[in-house]
């Protein structure tokens, strides 16, 4: 059952001032890919089955808009664990903005049981960072940088450093063992969206192993250690693109040489001419320098934003965030 947040006076798309304004939990996946939808219009580029990961990891964490019924905006507040949430996909369709509807939308979800002790985190366009800290609390912790590259024959310019890990499909690794190293960078748990995430149709998922023994002839003494994972999925570029996308996210390493073997790995799996996204921290200078090295082009900057500070987020082994929209 959809529980309506909130319930007050509105402005129609016509004008009219009488109309109902509610703020609604969806019910269903297909309500989440509508807010995909609208991403895809405003050039976010979202990934084709973002939404199905995204559900699965907290249901009641997305809500929509309506006037009068009709779905006008929506956003979610997608919960992790006991302590922490993150706000994404904050949008209201093109003839409904200017008129407060974003702050209400906001208040309203900031209203949902559960909320009142947990950190939140947010990334947001920069110009608005002032707007975020006066209604949600959140203060500046860094910048991230969207950059676009193009698939090319031969991807070139990254630092190899002699291939310090093997790579191996990242589902072949011990989840467990993938499930902590993820929470040991992105400082939450969130096996649920982990495995559903690189479970995504088409998508690409590498993990940087290195195998040690305490002797050469004891084979059963070898064990593999994960050193960095990373992924790169299908996304919209537009409506009126046939052909889609990519974009990576995450890659999560412990050294400059293994972020940078994941990145070229990636990259090399995109077709000739298809465009590729990856949203760096700008504090990683080392992820940085790959973006510059490897000829990327800027897009934008967001604001990462918390309530509560970072929550033991690392950003020196961050060289690719999961998504903008669920941290």
């Amino acid at each position: 059952m959809s529980q309506g947040l909130q319930s007050k006076g509105a402005e129609s798309e016509t004008g009219d001032s009488s109309a109902t304004f509610r703020v609604r939990q969806v019910t269903s996946v297909s309500e989440v890919c509508l807010m995909l939808e609208w991403a895809t219009a405003e050039g976010w580029h979202p990934g084709v089955y973002d939404a199905e990961s995204s559900y699965r990891q907290d249901p009641a964490g997305f809500y929509l808009a309506e006037v009068d019924g009709v779905p006008i905006g929506g956003a979610s507040l997608v919960k992790y664990e006991e302590h922490f949430a993150f706000l994404g996909y904050l949008i209201t369709k093109p003839a409904f903005r200017g008129k407060g509807y974003a702050r209400r939308i906001i208040e309203a979800i900031l209203e949902a049981p559960g909320m009142s002790n947990r950190n939140i985190g947010l990334d947001g366009m920069t110009h608005l960072q002032d707007t975020y800290s006066r209604i949600i609390g959140v203060q500046f912790a860094w910048k991230n940088s969207r950059f676009r590259g193009v698939g090319t024959d031969s991807f070139k310019g990254v630092k190899q450093n002699d291939n310090p890990a093997a790579l191996v499909s990242a589902k072949e690794v011990d989840f467990e063992h993938l499930c902590v190293f993820d929470t040991s960078v992105f400082g939450t748990p969130r096996p649920t969206f982990l495995k559903s995430w690189i479970s995504q149709p088409g998508m690409v998922t590498l993990a940087a192993v290195t195998t040690t023994a305490s002797s050469e002839d004891d084979e059963r003494s070898k064990q593999t250690r994960i050193s960095g994972y990373g992924c790169i999925r299908l996304c919209v570029e537009s409506y009126n693109d046939v052909n889609f996308s990519r974009k990576i996210g995450p890659i999560f390493a412990e050294s400059a040489a293994v972020g940078s073997q994941l990145f070229e790995a990636l990259v090399s799996s995109v077709p000739l001419g298809i465009p590729f996204y990856i949203d760096i921290p700008q504090p990683n200078e080392n992820a940085m320098e790959i973006a510059r090295e490897t000829g990327l082009e800027l897009v934008f900057e967001t604001a990462r934003m918390f309530t509560k500070g970072s929550g033991g987020v690392k950003c020196s082994m961050i060289y690719g965030l999961t998504t903008l929209e669920l941290g």
